[in-house]
């Protein structure tokens, strides 16, 4: 390639260099330190990937990995497949940035993705501006900056469908390893599975290639048959840790309450028996369900509990605007890319309908319904630009849009990264404890005393980084015997007899059991945003001959790199005198 070709390629492909550069900044940018913590699941899949690292096993030592891609999990777990296995090259050292680092980089990629098929089907500007909405967009921003499942199976699912819509011959087959590495991506997703493919081979078959290549198509709906129905065959069998339990019938127990409680609030009548059954309240439930998923205070303004931003939605505000022109502009253009597009969404949300009889919206739950979101917004959005003829329409558009979307932007990184940390999500105060035992266990022993004593001692072993190849056996006997300790640090039940000012052992104590509230001199960890006591601490030997602040206050993003500060500068910022 000459210079000016290579010059004239860059130039080209300028724009979404420049979008995907900023896709990958928003996604790493401080990824050490926000979120300040990791959740349950997250720590799941890092504990059970650095066990199969150290010895090829779970941390109980009775489990093939290899049979996880048979549905058959570890002891107590339930989760998506594939995940263990992308986090293994990545949990040498536990860290948060490493642990999260796969799911940056397969936000990224689908950013990239969502370029792609826009383009496929807009041509390429109106996919520069939905790759540049979903790197900025707050849903995919916040789960790529996590460890869970959610960013690896959008990746998978849209990539199976961008080689549906482009892949000609035998190369369509290439779509069934993709398809493979979806299914074992998500558990929620696997109920969309069967639908997704056949409304991508359909479009795929009948508009794309014009009732060409059966035989590929064919194989591709039976293979996923299959593979559902040996999935589903699997759960049944054994149920062990599947969530076929969580499944929402018309015979959930909570269906049939709502029944018995709505006839007994009725007078009788011949229609009772008509409008009030298991089936009715079941499809009303159905119906709130799905009014929540595409209800505005969701989407644009409060998100949901899992998705825990302050005042925010999982789209900005401008986003609805452009939702709805989005719609319309394809409706109006392209009717069959409509109608697929349209589909998938309504797809997505079947695991939302079918978890639990709650009607509150879990976000991850409906994973797949933002890449198609995005799609209808950047549409909107470059179809309202260039509706404008006239240049100068065209450039004040531009930049009135623009300048909308910058204050949003700024607004939720204000939020997410200024805010966000000091609300103590991700069981931060957790970290906070395992550091101070940490270091409190050089020279005394500690006990932690906690509701929930087998998860803060997961927590423990990651933030201390004490899972390793010389630990390894001994914590794994040590949780077999349910013995929740390492070294100096045992963790224990919550215990209110105890006290703690009658032995010398440093004595850490979840303010959920309740408190020991001993009169004398006790430290505390506290919540980072209100001062609240999260843990008591009772014989102290490390932070005490420091000037302590009686609360947490003047807390910067840095000084969540907790790991890397020492004594002094600890105490100083996280524990508090009393």
């Amino acid at each position: 390639m000459s210079f000016n070709g290579f010059k004239s390629l860059i130039i080209n492909y300028l724009p979404l260099i420049l979008v995907l550069i900023l896709a990958s900044i928003l996604r790493l940018i401080w990824l050490n330190n926000v979120p300040p913590a990791v959740g349950g699941d997250e720590l799941t899949y890092l504990i059970t990937a650095k066990s199969i690292l150290l010895s090829g096993s779970d941390i109980t030592g009775k489990w093939n990995p290899l049979s996880v891609f048979l549905f058959n999990f570890p002891p107590g777990q339930g989760q998506a497949e594939l995940l263990y296995f992308i986090l293994i090259p990545f949990v040498a050292k536990f860290s948060l940035f490493w642990s999260r680092f796969p799911n940056a980089f397969f936000g990224v990629l689908v950013v990239y993705l969502i370029y792609l098929i826009t383009s496929k089907f807009f041509g390429a500007k109106a996919g520069i501006v939905a790759a540049l909405v979903s790197a900025v967009n707050p849903w995919f921003i916040y789960i790529s900056r996590t460890t869970y499942e959610m960013p690896v199976a959008t990746f998978f699912y849209l990539l199976s469908l961008y080689f549906l819509i482009t892949l000609k011959g035998k190369k369509i087959l290439f779509t069934i390893p993709v398809l493979l590495l979806a299914f074992y991506s998500y558990i929620a997703t696997k109920a969309v599975f069967v639908p997704f493919v056949f409304t991508a081979v359909i479009y795929s078959y009948f508009l794309v290639n014009k009732k060409k290549y059966r035989k590929e198509y064919l194989s591709i709906v039976i293979f996923s048959v299959l593979l559902f129905i040996f999935y589903f065959v699997s759960i049944i069998v054994h149920p062990g840790t599947s969530r076929i339990g969580d499944l929402f019938t018309p015979n959930n127990p909570a269906v049939t309450n709502q029944v018995n409680f709505l006839r007994h609030m009725s007078i009788s009548n011949f229609l009772t028996d008509v409008l009030v059954n298991k089936y009715t309240v079941f499809f009303t439930v159905l119906l709130v369900k799905a009014f929540n998923i595409f209800s505005t205070g969701y989407l644009f303004i409060n998100g949901d509990k899992f998705f825990s931003i302050y005042n925010q939605g999982v789209f900005y505000y401008p986003d609805a605007i452009f939702l709805i022109l989005g719609l319309i502009f394809v409706f109006l253009k392209n009717r069959k890319v409509f109608f697929l597009l349209f589909s998938l969404i309504l797809f997505s949300i079947i695991p939302q309908l079918i978890y639990t009889a709650s009607t509150d919206v879990f976000t991850p739950h409906n994973t797949l319904m933002f890449p198609f979101f995005i799609i209808f917004i950047g549409v909107g959005i470059y179809e309202t630009v260039n509706y404008f003829k006239n240049r100068n329409y065209f450039y004040a558009s531009s930049i009135i849009i623009s300048l909308i979307y910058l204050f949003f932007i700024v607004n939720f990184l204000n939020i997410y990264f200024y805010q966000f940390p000091l609300r103590g999500n991700f069981d931060f105060p957790v970290r906070i404890a395992s550091k101070y035992a940490e270091l409190s266990s050089k020279n005394s022993k500690v006990f932690v005393y906690t509701e929930r004593k087998e998860d803060v001692f997961n927590k423990f072993l990651f933030y201390s980084n004490s899972l390793n190849k010389n630990t390894y056996l001994t914590v794994r006997n040590n949780i077999a015997n349910k013995y929740y300790g390492i070294g100096n640090i045992r963790f224990e039940d919550c215990n209110n007899s105890i006290n703690p000012l009658k032995n010398n052992n440093v004595i850490i104590y979840d303010d959920n059991c309740g408190g020991l509230k001993r009169n004398g001199f006790h430290l505390s960890i506290s919540s980072l945003s209100d001062g609240g006591e999260n843990y008591e601490i009772f014989n102290d030997a490390i932070c005490s001959k420091f000037y302590l602040n009686p609360y947490p206050m003047g807390i910067t993003i840095s000084d969540f790199s907790i790991e890397n500060m020492n004594v002094r500068k600890f105490c100083q910022t996280f524990v508090n005198s009393r």
